[in-house]
């Protein structure tokens, strides 16, 4: 097992058990390890916590047994910085305080990210989100026009999130948001068959029937399979 140099970082998934009693349950985590070559034989690793800092004492292990691990030699390159990990966090608290419905606290969160990156897409959403849920439109309503102005929205790795944020839009019945977002959307990717079915969805609910059947049947026209185009489009042919 040659090649092994200090500072190379190898991960491994282990299964680890969460809570106790009745509610207990085994769940697979990824941990990273630090490993240090010894002698020929043998090799010391360190696991890493979340910022790629050595935890505690290291241990020894015979080199064979790395083919145990998978190395990641682009582990530090692709690393995030402490403030985005912490703004992340602060995202997720508040995705679970807006699913228990404690909707001043999912918004301190989202607030606690934007003040770190004013332009952080999912804290963005997040807070509109909250804003509208407890009853402040005109405040939902300037979170998402500040979004929908982001040009880093519609970039292609964030499809999920405008994809998202349109329906969002649709849900609250903002039609012409929600379609200049999918508009948008489309032109970043054009074959995307989702993005043509919830644009149709949007012309349907805002009234423009004909232009929601020429959604639909261009996103049959790219997935021929897509069920939920097919049921949708029957739907509106019936009435």
């Amino acid at each position: 097992m040659k090649g092994v140099m200090e500072g190379t970082i190898y991960l491994k998934q282990e299964e680890i058990k969460l809570g106790c009693g009745s509610t207990a349950k085994n769940a697979i985590v990824d941990n990273f390890y630090q490993v240090i070559e010894v002698d020929e034989n043998q090799v010391e690793i360190h696991l890493l916590d979340f910022s790629g800092q050595p935890i505690g004492k290291g241990s020894f292990l015979p080199k064979d047994r790395l083919k145990e691990y998978i190395p990641c030699p682009d582990y530090f390159k692709n690393k995030k910085k402490p403030e985005e990990l912490l703004i992340e966090r602060h995202v997720q608290l508040g995705d679970h305080h807006f699913e228990k419905k404690e909707f001043f606290s999912a918004e301190y969160e989202y607030e606690q990210a934007i003040s770190m990156n004013q332009n952080h897409l999912k804290a963005n959403l997040g807070k509109g989100k909250t804003l509208f849920a407890r009853g402040d439109k005109e405040g939902a309503k300037k979170v998402f026009s500040k979004l929908s102005g982001l040009e880093t929205l519609y970039d292609k790795e964030n499809k999920h999130l405008f994809n998202e944020f349109g329906i969002e839009l649709r849900k609250k019945k903002m039609f012409e948001e929600a379609i200049s977002n999918y508009l948008k959307a489309i032109s970043i990717d054009p074959k995307d068959e989702v993005l043509y079915y919830n644009l149709g969805r949007v012309f349907y609910e805002e009234g423009r029937r004909e232009e929601a059947i020429d959604h639909l049947k261009y996103a049959l026209a790219i997935n021929p399979d897509f069920q939920e185009a097919q049921e949708f489009l029957s739907k509106i042919h019936s009435f």
